[in-house]
């Protein structure tokens, strides 16, 4: 069955990309479990129903999602809760070449660099420090710093400078990836996950052992497009911080999008493994 073959691609492979140091995935039964209490019909294509009806609008931020109903918010935050998608993403290693913090909301990419800072503190250690960050304007409903600068890139800079390191992280050599808006006039894009590491990696940065940051719930997904994007030489690690989902008025409807994303970028990569191993 079509349905049952897109179960199976979750399992994650490293044959044709980056190899991860952690295999990371969702249980196949668990997200037939999710799809079937979203009212996905039995006959329908799990990565054509979740692109659909998950996946927030192209030009849709994530806080500006509208929240499920309250049943449905109930049953998606708890099985995620259950299946670890708002847990700690712990590192595999003690030592790494680079410590890649992806960029995010000024709230965000400040908990992604104290979550790091706790991981040096615990005695991981790395060389460098990368801020993988897009041109995107600050917004002031997510975003702090309004005032000091003007898009997210600029503000990564302020809060690598202005946050409390430990000294012997301080010292550590830093890097701005700033990734320019995508499109024209009036209706433009910001920067994705992937844009990021193509910029990043047209810096030539060396085959390394690198170690991405984000925090919940987004590891999923973006683990999935280190690992599509991420040439075969580098080996990684994707951590990141838990979070209380209940907070947050539209937890449910950004977890779902956070799914759907992570499941269709697997099964890219599966299929891009099929056609190679038929060569």
């Amino acid at each position: 069955m079509k349905k049952f073959f897109i179960l199976l691609s979750l399992c994650l492979c490293c044959i044709g990309s980056a190899a991860p140091l952690q295999n990371r995935f969702i249980c196949p039964a668990a997200l037939d479990q999710l799809a079937s209490a979203m009212d996905m019909p039995a006959s329908e294509d799990l990565i054509t129903f979740t692109q659909t009806h998950w996946l927030r609008k192209p030009t849709q931020e994530r806080w500006e999602m509208k929240e499920l109903t309250k049943d449905q918010r109930t049953f998606v935050l708890n099985w995620a809760d259950q299946q670890g998608l708002f847990a700690d993403w712990l590192p595999y290693c003690d030592i790494y070449d680079s410590a890649l913090i992806l960029g995010a909301s000024t709230s965000r990419m400040q908990m992604r660099l104290d979550y790091l800072k706790k991981l040096w503190n615990q005695g991981v250690r790395f060389k460098e420090v990368v801020w993988l960050t897009g041109d995107r304007p600050l917004d002031e409903r997510v975003d702090g710093m309004i005032e000091r600068c003007q898009n997210e890139s600029q503000a990564a800079r302020i809060i690598w400078e202005e946050s409390d390191l430990p000294d012997s992280m301080r010292c550590l050599p830093a890097l701005f990836i700033a990734v320019p808006m995508k499109g024209e006039e009036p209706v433009r894009q910001r920067p994705n996950t992937a844009d990021t590491i193509i910029a990043w990696l047209q810096t030539n940065p060396p085959p390394c052992k690198a170690l991405f940051v984000s925090d919940q719930p987004f590891c999923g997904y973006q683990f999935a497009v280190v690992k599509a994007f991420l040439p075969d030489a580098f080996s990684f690690d994707l951590v990141g911080q838990g979070v209380d989902p209940f907070r947050h008025p539209a937890a449910a409807a950004i977890t779902l999008d956070s799914i759907a994303r992570w499941i269709y970028q697997e099964n890219l990569i599966k299929n891009k493994e099929l056609r190679q191993s038929q060569l």
